[in-house]
């Protein structure tokens, strides 16, 4: 039998790597609070794993956090327990297709999930949304891994005075495979709060600093 402690590791990852969206209901209970990082969960209409709320407000532009979004080989530096992030095809300039393979820990086979990613902003608000939803693919399924059946992200973000973002990320996931969910859902805190702590740094990184896009407006 595993350990408390393993599906800890095992909830943690999977809370944080893989994109999803929260269509659940009632209220959200605030798990974190560190670093102006707040990490809420809830149960969800739809699944047995808990949604997953963060809220944050970091340095940046609209424009630098689209291209670290659509610098998808950057993932494995900032989202939690990326093993491999490749992109697979670029729709338009701000619609993209990209796998990603996020490690377990042993015995547990490692997930991997391919995406749809859209960024779009409204005019006047200039608010961004962000949608990951998993899709189809031709892709075959790597030896030893599990494809992720069900999963997506839903991201709005608002631009503050001083270059600054507030960001509100909503997700839930269906890991596939054996992974119980009753184990798993009291650790939903630290891979995601991990991701954004990271996120945070690497925006501001020089290969962002002068992105610019004609679907956005800062």
């Amino acid at each position: 039998m595993f350990s408390r402690n393993f599906y800890r590791i095992v909830f943690i990852i999977l809370c944080s790597a893989v994109p999803f969206f929260a269509v659940g209901q009632g209220s959200w209970v605030l798990k974190k609070d560190k670093d102006a990082i707040r990490v809420y969960t809830r149960d969800a209409e739809n699944s047995a794993f808990k949604s997953v709320k963060v809220t944050c407000t970091i340095a940046g532009t609209l424009s630098q956090l689209t291209a670290l979004l659509l610098d998808v080989s950057a993932h494995e530096q900032w989202v939690y327990n990326t093993k491999t992030s490749y992109l697979v095809k670029q729709v338009k300039q701000n619609q993209q297709i990209y796998y990603s393979e996020i490690v377990l820990p042993w015995p547990l086979a490692n997930r991997e999930v391919v995406v749809f990613m859209n960024i779009s902003q409204d005019p006047i608000s200039k608010v961004l949304q962000v949608s990951v939803e998993n899709t189809k693919s031709e892709i075959p399924v790597k030896s030893g891994t599990v494809r992720v059946p069900a999963s997506s992200v839903i991201w709005k973000v608002t631009p503050l005075k001083g270059n600054l973002l507030n960001i509100e990320y909503f997700g839930e996931v269906d890991p596939g495979g054996s992974v119980p969910a009753w184990v798993v859902n009291p650790f939903s805190t630290k891979g995601p709060f991990e991701t954004f702590k990271r996120l945070r740094k690497l925006i501001t990184s020089p290969e962002y600093a002068s992105a610019s896009f004609d679907f956005i407006s800062e």
